[in-house]
């Protein structure tokens, strides 16, 4: 699943998440293909999260269908390791009740 047409052609359902405030939103396929062309690719992709007040970054995930499992659609071990480090604080910062 490389391309948004490829994902559109399977049915995937798309998500992104934000590594700051944690939130959730549809992704529709149609409209990445339409904005950015068959061939864009939305694998270690970020974009600014869409929450008022929120400065985090989203990135994608995808499922083949509903009830499927969730993959995170990050493949650059940098990205990775600096959104776990951000998971990590953030939950330790809720935990400590400065959030």
């Amino acid at each position: 699943m490389d391309s948004a047409a490829e994902m559109l052609r399977m049915n995937a359902q798309v998500r992104s998440q934000c590594s700051t405030c944690g939130t959730m939103l549809r992704v529709e396929l149609e409209d990445i293909v339409a904005r950015h062309g068959r061939d864009h690719s939305l694998v270690d992709r970020l974009e600014r999260c869409r929450m008022i007040g929120c400065i985090g970054s989203t990135f994608y995930l995808a499922s083949r269908t509903y009830g499927r499992a969730w993959t995170t659609l990050l493949r650059d071990p940098a990205l990775i390791a600096s959104f776990e480090a951000r998971r990590a604080s953030t939950h330790a910062a809720q935990r400590s009740g400065h959030v």
